[in-house]
């Protein structure tokens, strides 16, 4: 019987095609024999088994640190989150010590953990096999914690964002009924407000950060040196609410409170603020996204009408 040589593989397109598979990013983070740490970028790690708890991660057979991660009794899994791409790409990069100036922290099995990231499991060493160019090491998870912030994620050769599908946005409130003009302007704004505002204010809340905490940090920032009925007047938000957030922002030392009881923002708060302000500009880039800027000056310009009409 003749045999018949299979097609040869463009090793360029295959990697391509590989790319088209969406990944979360992590960092694989060791200790070797010597104490010193080994961290460096995966993104090839998958959950195994439930029952046991196992994981695998794979790493290329060129990697300087193969022989101490095979010889490691443990290792960590860290799962980035979406503001960590510079982690991602100081342990992606060669460097005598790519732990300077990264904060970390002691896990329970020793091993050094990455701060503020989405997930983090430790696992005890347990296999290696071969994979072709690269060896498969599977973990058997002995410790893990998680968070409530979005994941980092890696596509097509590039950095990208978790966002959620439009079906599981919001449901549309209904408190109020559609007229038959579906013209008229208080509709209008109230429907693209729910349809922009929604699915932001759900994925503050995926990332641990309560809508009104993000209101009233922007108005503080905006007009400081309010009092907490000024706030509530400003943000439209109840009292109630006002002073729950407001004592929540000063315990976790995001605002001060001066001797008149008025309300700045602390270098804490003014960090926590930029990191909203980012998501919302990156949501609106993506809800505007295909609108020419001609059509983004215009909108924006007349929004800034009726916001300051009384003012002409």
């Amino acid at each position: 019987m003749t045999k018949v040589d299979a097609p040869k593989i463009d090793a360029r397109e295959l990697r391509n095609c590989f790319g088209k598979f969406a990944t979360g990013i992590t960092v694989i983070t060791s200790l070797a024999k010597d104490g010193s740490k080994i961290g460096l970028t995966v993104n090839s790690f998958s959950s195994l088994s439930i029952d046991p708890p196992m994981i695998l991660w794979s790493l290329d057979n060129r990697s300087n640190n193969l022989v101490d991660l095979t010889e490691a009794s443990h290792f960590a899994v860290n799962v980035l989150a979406s503001d960590q791409l510079e982690l991602s790409n100081n342990f992606a990069n060669p460097a005598d010590d790519k732990f300077d100036g990264v904060t970390i922290i002691e896990g329970k099995c020793g091993m050094p953990l990455l701060k503020d990231t989405v997930a983090y499991l430790e696992c005890k060493n347990v296999h290696q096999y071969p994979g072709g160019d690269h060896t498969i090491f599977v973990g058997e998870v002995e410790d893990f914690e998680i968070s409530n912030k979005k994941p980092l994620l890696y596509a097509n050769g590039q950095y990208g964002l978790a966002t959620r599908h439009p079906s599981n946005h919001f449901s549309e409130p209904t408190e109020i009924e559609e007229p038959q003009d579906n013209d008229f302007i208080v509709l209008l704004l109230l429907r693209s407000y729910w349809e922009i505002s929604d699915p932001f204010h759900r994925e503050l809340l995926d990332e641990g950060i309560p809508v009104a905490h993000a209101r009233i940090l922007i108005h503080i920032s905006q007009t400081p040196n309010m009092t907490a009925p000024e706030v509530a007047k400003s943000t439209r938000l109840d009292m109630a609410t006002v002073s729950m957030s407001l004592k929540w922002l000063r315990d976790n030392g995001q605002i001060k409170f001066d001797d008149a009881e008025c309300i700045t923002l602390s270098e804490k708060g003014r960090e926590f603020l930029k990191s909203v302000k980012c998501r919302a500009q990156r949501f609106e880039e993506e809800v505007l996204d295909g609108y020419s800027a001609e059509d983004i000056d215009m909108l924006k310009s007349m929004l800034r009408k009726l916001i300051h009409r009384r003012d002409v």
